[in-house]
């Protein structure tokens, strides 16, 4: 048995860092909304995981995309996320 957690991507990591960076902007843009982002960019956003994914894989195709939940607060532990 692997005990190992699975290693994060490179651009899942850039896309995690902008989402810090940018998390201010994103409480006052989409609270309590999920989005989809790609490449370090917003591609769909609903207050439905599921809406948002069927607009993410529309827009996106194959290429890989990294859902988000942006909480109405700033807490830094309070920072959704999902992959």
């Amino acid at each position: 048995m692997n005990d190992e957690e699975p290693q994060e991507s490179e651009d899942d990591l850039k896309n995690d860092e902008w989402f810090k960076m940018n998390y201010i902007d994103l409480m006052q843009k989409y609270p309590r909304e999920w989005i989809a982002v790609m490449d370090r960019k917003i591609i769909a956003s609903s207050s439905s995981k599921i809406e948002v994914q069927e607009l993410a894989r529309e827009i996106a195709g194959e290429k890989e995309y990294y859902l988000y939940f942006v909480l109405p607060t700033s807490t830094a532990t309070d920072t959704g996320y999902s992959h």
